[in-house]
């Protein structure tokens, strides 16, 4: 049965001798996989379309284990991305996380829309930002949205000192010695987290967070995706060797 769906190529991989499979984040079904039939040609009209973060109308046949792609229409290459190498970088990152996270044939409208606001912001140059509201929100979707009010521990709101826990929620003073590891927040990284999960994506642009701020969440961010991860990403050693010189294990904090 043939379907048409709007879709972002997340993922390929070389099959036979001139064909990819691809895995497509699609509008109407989420994340599918699907054979595309001499996209390795030169000359091939699927060539374009399935390149890695292309954003394209589809025209797919169902099949048992992979669907096909009949045909394909591009709506944005995010060809500024493969020509970058720290766009792609985070855009792999990003790719990956909506991979590992998503089961196939789980539609979901919130996550097709959220992977195209984040390579449009991206794009415009914020990757960092953009990631980061992109993982607090890819979580949120996903039925894990870290606890950002109040603590984690007792439910009160925390003042003066700020700890995250990989658990998933900010923590109070007396109640951090209860978690392990536990990260320490600023109370900007605190409040900055919380505008990146409710604002509008398209009004994220205005802000401009220092380079502190965003490390700040990304080592919180970063532990509670791990924590929540069966394996590790193959795509962030790539990014870290590009835009974390300095790793992120520092600010973590084990309470013995």
């Amino acid at each position: 049965m043939l379907y048409r769906s709007e879709g972002i190529i997340l993922r390929t991989q070389d099959f036979g001798e001139a064909d990819k499979i691809t895995t497509i984040f699609t509008k109407s079904k989420g994340k599918i996989s699907a054979v595309a039939n001499g996209a390795r040609r030169v000359r091939n009209r699927l060539l374009g379309p399935t390149q890695i973060f292309t954003y394209a109308r589809f025209i797919l046949l169902s099949g048992k284990n992979l669907d096909t792609i009949s045909q394909a229409e591009i709506i944005n290459s995010n060809q500024e991305m493969r020509d970058d190498l720290e766009k792609m970088a985070y855009g792999m990152y990003v790719s990956e996380l909506v991979d590992v996270f998503n089961e196939e044939g789980v539609a979901s409208t919130e996550i097709f829309y959220l992977i195209l606001d984040t390579f449009a912001l991206g794009n415009r140059g914020l990757f960092p930002l953009a990631t980061r509201a992109f993982e607090l929100r890819l979580m949120k979707f996903l039925g894990y949205q870290p606890r950002l009010e109040n603590c984690l521990g007792c439910g009160i709101i925390p003042s003066e000192r700020i700890w995250f826990s990989r658990e998933g929620g900010v923590l109070c003073a007396n109640c951090k010695q209860q978690f392990t590891p536990v990260i320490e927040l600023s109370l900007g990284a605190w409040e900055l987290m919380k505008r990146l999960l409710t604002s509008d994506f398209s009004r994220l642009s205005i802000l401009r967070p220092s380079q502190q701020l965003l490390d700040e969440i990304e080592i919180a961010m970063r532990a509670y995706l791990d924590f929540r991860m069966e394996r590790p990403l193959k795509s962030l050693p790539f990014l870290m060797s590009l835009c974390s010189p300095n790793g992120l294990t520092r600010r973590i904090e084990v309470n013995e």
